[in-house]
């Protein structure tokens, strides 16, 4: 079914003029006749006529419910509509507004569509994806000159860093061995191993000396400041955590308010307009899920949107594949210890895990114990290595647990994170010098006390 576009002049059909429409082509309603010759020239159709006379709506519509936007100053609104519904009583109508005066009549199927509205719905868009292309072309400037340039992860990177390299590399037209991804330390996590597998994405673990190599370096879901190594000024960072100091980067796009690293990147192909392929896609949608928990826990508009806009590129074959990887019996014996050490205290569950294999076991633990009934936050601690890993999750609607974990825990270590989710890295050398004792009961009610009087403060 057509639709009518009714307007004195040509301002519809130069705004809609190319617009898809679904069905029919619109029928043009104007008022000169010279107007509807130069429109019809152009290959659209066009009636000419008084736009406060019935008869010229009994002309265009066939069966009275056609949908009519309705383009007219606000002094024969009024008018026009009364002679629109005199020919049409049931047609639904859409009238552009230009000012704040309330409809009359308000007669029932009559919409209001402010200008403001089409400013936030498409011209504010459209200017912020002018932006992004800006700073992609600034971006891509500054790093063509590289031969090589590593894109460097946090250690054990996760599912939204990797993708994340993966669509830097992507946007930039560059392959492995230019671009190559890298770490100072393995893919360890069961779902990160089957993820690099599945989609075949080859992260190489290098030497701090290894980045001398390179003409350039970028980072992403990292910052220069969360590594032990002096990197020095580094060429790109993209991140949404918190800037834990000044960032040390020629071009940076840090936005804690973001949920994923993936968003920030998918939104840059997208107004680059680079061809998201089915394996990216996946990488990405894999990202954004496993930061938000399904966009339950930090999830923006944003990256709803990019999450939505994944979805329908995404092989969910192989995302399921990834996401239910086989878990090694001895994190099974490591999840068992943390159950029967675990300890709640006014809604918060503290549990100490012992030596860890791998680091990832810490924060997938944190989150599985804050689905105990009773449980508003979950405070989970590991060895690795010479290192105390703790891992702090809430339930999203009380205090920053990033805050807290600053409080509780900065004097001794690196410490931070986002709303729902924080952590912090102590060296056991320093936890010894500050709290004297690091067997296991110690560590756990030295936690809790630091935790709890950071939490009541």
């Amino acid at each position: 079914m057509r639709s009518l576009l009714v307007c004195p002049d040509d301002f519809l059909f130069r705004l809609l003029r190319g617009t898809p429409t679904p069905g029919e082509p619109p029928l043009y309603l104007v008022e000169d006749r010279g107007l509807r010759a130069r429109i019809a020239r152009r290959g659209a159709a066009a009636l000419a006529g008084d736009l406060e006379d019935p008869a010229l709506y009994r002309r265009a519509f066939r069966t009275g419910r056609e949908s009519v936007l309705l383009a007219v100053p606000h002094e024969r609104r009024d008018r026009v509509l009364e002679a629109l519904r005199t020919a049409a009583p049931l047609a639904p109508v859409v009238v552009l507004k230009d000012d704040a005066r309330a409809l009359d009549p308000a007669a029932p199927g009559v919409t209001a569509l402010s200008a403001g509205t089409i400013g936030e719905r498409v011209i504010q868009p459209e200017l912020e994806r002018a932006a992004l292309r800006a700073r992609v072309d600034r971006l891509r400037a500054h790093l063509a000159p590289a031969d090589r340039l590593l894109i460097l992860l946090q250690d054990d990177p996760d599912p939204d860093a990797i993708a994340s390299a993966l669509a830097l590399r992507t946007l930039l037209g560059r392959h492995k061995t230019s671009a190559p991804i890298a770490t100072f330390g393995g893919v360890t996590r069961p779902e990160n191993r089957a993820m690099i597998k599945i989609l075949e994405i080859e992260v190489e673990v290098i030497e701090a000396g290894d980045v001398d190599a390179y003409d350039m370096v970028a980072m992403v879901d990292v910052q220069p400041s969360f590594f032990e190594e002096r990197l020095g000024v580094v060429d790109l960072v993209i991140d949404h955590h918190p800037e834990e100091a000044p960032v040390r980067a020629h071009l940076k796009d840090v936005r804690p308010s973001y949920g994923a690293t993936s968003t920030i990147l998918t939104e840059y192909l997208r107004a680059a307009e680079v061809k998201i392929s089915q394996k990216l896609a996946t990488a990405l949608l894999y990202g954004i899920k496993s930061d938000t928990l399904h966009l339950e826990r930090g999830g923006t508009r944003a990256d709803m949107e990019a999450f939505a806009y994944l979805y329908l590129l995404a092989n969910h074959n192989a995302l399921r594949r990834i996401e239910r990887p086989e878990l090694p019996g001895d994190a099974l014996e490591v999840l068992a210890q943390g159950i029967a050490r675990r300890e709640l205290v006014d809604g918060v569950l503290f549990s100490h895990l012992g030596p860890v294999a791998y680091v990832d076991l810490i924060p997938q633990f944190a989150d599985f114990f804050l689905q105990v009934e009773g449980v508003e936050w979950s405070v989970v601690s590991g060895i690795v290595g010479g290192d105390l890993h703790v891992s702090v999750r809430n339930v999203g609607y009380i205090r920053s647990a990033g805050e807290v974990v600053r409080s509780a825990f900065g004097a001794l270590g690196g410490a931070g994170g986002h709303r729902a989710m924080a952590k912090a890295v102590i060296h056991l050398g320093d936890w010894r010098t500050a709290v004297g004792d690091a067997s296991p009961d110690a560590i756990r009610h030295g936690i809790a006390e630091r935790f709890l009087r950071a939490l009541r403060n």
